[in-house]
């Protein structure tokens, strides 16, 4: 057997860390500056950060790219959403779900990004596809080729990477024998231990979801398909240490496993809000992340 070459994963920002401050005291370029600052070479958007979207003006793309370069930030993930449900009344047709897919890989491939965040409509809060989700995910993969853009369904708490829905996407990726589809495993899964110093409603929320959740050898089998996975966290300590998730364990399964995928950082504690606070926290994580990395 060949030995696997270790991975080298990409460090990245999603600029959903920002989105309580995105728009009302920051602008992109001060997340994109941000970014930067933290070491990172690529980042995530979300559709709803672009201006006039879906339809951003030649300015703001011109702009768009400006910065990328500016900052020398490569596009790793665009989150975007395959919407079954836009108004009330009956459900979209396939054939309209497969305008917005195609519309979004248009677009996705006018501002460089080949990894797409594709959230599928579900039907509870673990995130189980709404039924009916593969026949229009199958008709989006030639376009999708055509786009050179890979879907990738989210996993994340209470989710676990042992659900049925996980195993029916792999068996999709087999069947169909698809590049272009794929899942993104949100490290909040993996989540073992309760945020420290949170009260409240959140508190036991936070509780309720540590019932189940993801082991770090459970990634190995998505692995092959996870093109981005976002570096959930919710709080990094003076030590540059998160107590509530197993990073090391994980990363080092990945790296030692081959995976060289966008690792996005995103930050879900408290005081969001607050951009000094939150500018230290993802600064702290990518201290951590560095150290376990080498880079």
């Amino acid at each position: 057997m060949p030995e696997i070459t270790k991975g080298t994963p990409k460090r990245g920002v999603s600029v959903y860390s920002y989105c309580q401050l995105l728009g009302v005291s920051l602008t992109l370029e001060d997340c994109f500056k941000d970014i930067y600052d933290t070491g990172s070479t690529t980042f995530k958007l979300l559709t709803s950060h672009i201006e006039n979207y879906p339809n951003p003006s030649p300015a703001w793309v011109d702009k768009y790219w400006r910065l990328c370069e500016k900052y020398k930030l490569v596009p790793g993930e665009l989150g975007h959403w395959s919407e079954t449900h836009l108004h009330r009344g009956p459900r979209l047709s396939d054939d309209e779900v497969l305008d917005q897919l195609v519309r979004d890989f248009r677009l996705a491939r006018l501002l460089g990004f080949t990894t797409l965040r594709t959230k599928i409509s579900t039907i509870n809060e673990y995130c189980d596809p709404e039924p009916g989700w593969e026949k229009y995910v199958e008709r989006a993969l030639p376009y999708a080729e055509k786009y050179n853009v890979r879907m990738c369904s989210e996993v994340h708490r209470p989710t676990t990477l042992r659900r049925q829905h996980i195993f029916d996407y792999l068996e999709f990726i087999e069947r169909t024998g698809t590049k272009h589809f794929g899942i993104n495993v949100d490290f909040g899964t993996f989540q073992n231990k309760p945020i420290p110093g949170i009260t409240g409603p959140f508190h036991e929320r936070d509780l309720a979801c540590l019932k189940d959740y993801s082991k770090p050898e459970d990634v190995l089998a998505v692995l092959p398909y996870a093109y981005a996975c976002h570096a959930k966290f919710n709080y990094i300590d003076e030590n540059f240490q998160e107590e509530t998730i197993p990073y090391e364990e994980v990363i080092k399964i990945m790296v030692d496993n081959g995976w060289s995928g966008f690792l996005l950082s995103e930050y879900e504690g408290p005081r969001r809000d607050d951009f000094g606070f939150l500018s230290d926290q993802l600064r702290r994580q990518h201290i951590m992340l560095n150290r376990i990395l080498g880079y």
